[in-house]
């Protein structure tokens, strides 16, 4: 097969990234048609967009996972990610953001800063790449390009400047005009803008700008890339994709001014393992090093890693080291990568975005290297997922095959976790929300033919005692041969929050034997696995054994450890024994005008609000709630900010549940069958 390697500095590689319905993946599927790459203009639809290849994506009409497309453009090589709109699946926008150079902004000139689209705008600003805005829906009535522009600036600074515009918005929109062609009336007052942050690019450029007044032709056509790798000027462009108007200005400026991975320059690494990336890895032709930025296990071809190569080159049958692992490993298979369709190719060089097949091992975010050159990129940095259901299978014998296929989701997917609850028993599977999930089940069935059925997972309570107690217990069986007997007393008290449990052996005079004070200790752990009030593990106790009696034949080890236990259980119930529940620390950010209405809905989940905190917009709420009142929070923080809100949660302690909460769980536990 012929080699694929695309000379570096003619590749633009590209995200397109916004919110929901702003027009991402009609603007990869008009770029696709306007460079005849397609004989129709796609659309989600109708199913017939070039970016929706899932199944899932086709029945929901929106795209849930970063796809990727080779744009020949002339002399250049367009790479371009269209990524997920909705907050969920966030992580695939960050993954495609973390390879490429540039990140398309797309927003709807109804409603451009959306609280999605500023968290999409700040993780390409992390990730230090340039920057672009594309503007859609101009169209529609009621729409105003100069405050769009104006609302843009003021939420991201002056380096926004248009480099195309409307002719008119609404109905009247039909054409766009080029800045840099000095085009329409509104052309001089956007250059001299342009021109103003273009200038920031370095001293020199600055001085020599601050001398003439402007930059000439030259200066201003050579240093445009420069400026948007830099984050210096972010372009504004005004696009009707589905009429195909400002396609041909955006892709222009695309081809001739984004940034190409050599003008882009070196990229941060470091020592493996080291956790610092300050080592800059140059765009040159030395010893290979890339990226995963995406797994896929493909029913049919196997395991498809995706990587970006930041330098070298890579030819097939070559070997790769996986930093992580220090495995080296032979690529039989290297495929260019459009779509859902992958063509092997012979070779890669830097600026590729490419695929490896057959390679069980690697994982997102790994650093592949040549051998004898091993460094380490950073890991993206993805959203902590917070929404957890307990799954089973439909079928008795899918036992087995469950927890193979939730380990390849898991790998593809950077916001899906899932483990064994080692008290519960119960499985658990954590992804972003319900809609998350559901397309994980989807998923499941499709790809791995395993069915599942859910609930909400059982809440990890805890039981302990407020007083001191006496207990007793005398275990006595007596059957037509060798019987049982065993007598324990016991005294049960309250240990400060954390210090577990311990057993204090003061038996005197030979009342129990020694020989069976350490069964006494083993009824007495037994009894702290499964509490008498509603069957959850028993802490923070002290259990003092001081009398008992035996028997000198028919006493033995299991006649104790029942005493014990029992004994245990005897003092507990009369100590006043409380439910104690798990305290989540939780960080919440949502738009400011939604802060009262998340902070009553907070009093209702029994939250205590401990800070606010405003940034860029933004309000950032921190409270401590009940892990009980927090399993299906993602759904009501999504109803009540229009699915613009966001939180995160860790486990913070426990503390004493309400008493007329406690009482609804004790009643509900013994209404369950043993």
């Amino acid at each position: 097969m012929a080699s694929e390697v695309t000379r570096k500095d003619e590749i633009r590689n590209l995200a397109v990234i916004g919110h929901g319905h702003a027009g991402k993946t009609a603007l990869v599927d008009a770029m696709a048609f306007h460079l005849k790459l397609t004989t129709r203009l796609g659309s989600t639809a109708d199913g017939s967009s070039i970016s929706d290849g899932e199944q899932e994506e086709k029945e929901r009409k929106q795209t849930l996972a970063a796809h990727l497309f080779r744009m020949p453009a002339g002399t250049h090589q367009l790479n371009v990610f269209d990524t997920p709109g909705h907050p969920d699946f966030m992580a695939e926008a960050i993954a495609a953001v973390d390879v490429v150079e540039t990140a398309v902004l797309v927003v709807n000139a109804s409603n451009p800063l959306t609280f999605h689209a500023r968290q999409l705008w700040n993780a390409a600003g992390v990730a230090g790449i340039g920057r672009a805005i594309v503007v859609t829906h101009l169209d529609h009535d009621n729409t105003n390009f100069d405050q769009v522009v104006e609302q843009l600036r003021e939420a991201f600074g002056h380096a926004v400047v248009p480099a195309t515009y409307p002719n008119a918005t609404g109905s009247a929109f039909t054409s766009v005009h080029d800045v840099t062609h000095d085009e329409g009336p509104l052309a001089p007052k956007y250059h001299d803008m342009i021109e103003e942050d273009e200038a920031e690019v370095d001293d020199t450029l600055m001085e020599h700008y601050l001398e003439e007044g402007h930059l000439s032709h030259d200066e201003f056509e050579q240093n445009l890339r420069r400026a948007v790798a830099g984050q210096k000027l972010v372009p504004v462009f005004a696009v009707c994709p589905n009429r195909g108007l400002g396609m041909q200005q955006f892709l222009e400026f695309v081809e001739q001014h984004f940034p190409s991975p050599v003008c882009f320059g070196a990229r941060g690494a470091g020592e493996p393992g080291s956790g610092s990336f300050g080592t800059l890895v140059e765009p040159d032709d030395g010893p290979f090093a890339g990226k995963v930025w995406k797994v896929v296990s493909d029913p049919y071809v196997g395991r498809l890693t995706f990587v970006r190569c930041f330098r070298g080159s890579l030819r097939k049958d070559g070997a790769v080291v996986d930093v992580r692992t220090g495995t080296s490993h032979k690529v039989a298979h290297l495929h260019s990568v459009h779509g859902t369709d992958n063509k092997e190719v012979d070779a890669i060089g830097v600026g590729d975005l490419f695929a490896i097949s057959k390679i069980e091992d690697f994982v997102l975010g790994d650093t592949l290297c040549a051998e004898g050159a091993l460094l380490e990129f950073p890991r993206p940095m993805f959203p902590q997922p917070t929404y957890s259901r307990h799954v089973w299978p439909k079928a008795r014998g899918d036992e087995q095959k469950i927890g193979h296929a939730l380990e390849k989701l898991a790998t593809e997917d950077a916001t899906l976790e899932y483990h064994r609850d080692a008290e519960t028993g119960e499985l658990l599977v954590t992804g972003m929300s319900p809609i998350h999930l559901e397309i994980t089940f989807h998923r499941l069935h499709r790809r791995h033919g395993v069915d599942v059925e859910q609930g909400p997972p059982t809440i990890p309570y805890r039981e302990t005692i407020t007083s001191r107690a006496d207990g007793h217990h005398r275990h006595k069986k007596q059957s037509g041969g060798r019987g049982q007997f065993a007598e324990v007393y016991l005294r049960m008290a309250p240990r400060q929050h954390g210090e577990g449990f311990e057993f204090v052996d003061s038996i005197v005079g030979g009342s129990i034997p020694r020989q069976f004070i350490p069964e006494c200790e083993k009824g007495s752990r037994k009894f702290m696995a499964k509490g008498p009030l509603a069957g959850f593990p028993v802490v923070d106790v002290q259990v003092e054994i001081h009398d008992g009696k035996f028997h000198d034949v028919d006493s033995d080890a299991l006649s104790f450890q029942l005493a014990a236990e029992r004994a245990c259980i005897d003092a507990f119930e009369k100590a006043r024994p409380i439910l104690l529940e798990p305290i989540m620390d939780v960080e919440i950010h949502v738009p400011e005008r939604f802060t009262g209405d998340v902070a009553g809905n907070l009093a209702s989940h029994r939250g205590r609000m401990s800070g606010m905190d405003l940034q860029d917009g933004v309000q950032v709420i921190k409270a401590q709630c009940p892990f009980s009142t927090m399993l299906d929070y993602s759904t009501q923080l999504r109803s009540i900010t229009a699915g613009e809100g966001t939180f995160t949660m860790k486990m913070a302690h426990y503390e004493p549940v309400p008493p007329n909460i406690q009482a609804d769980i004790v009643k509900a536990h013994k209404k369950q069958p043993e």
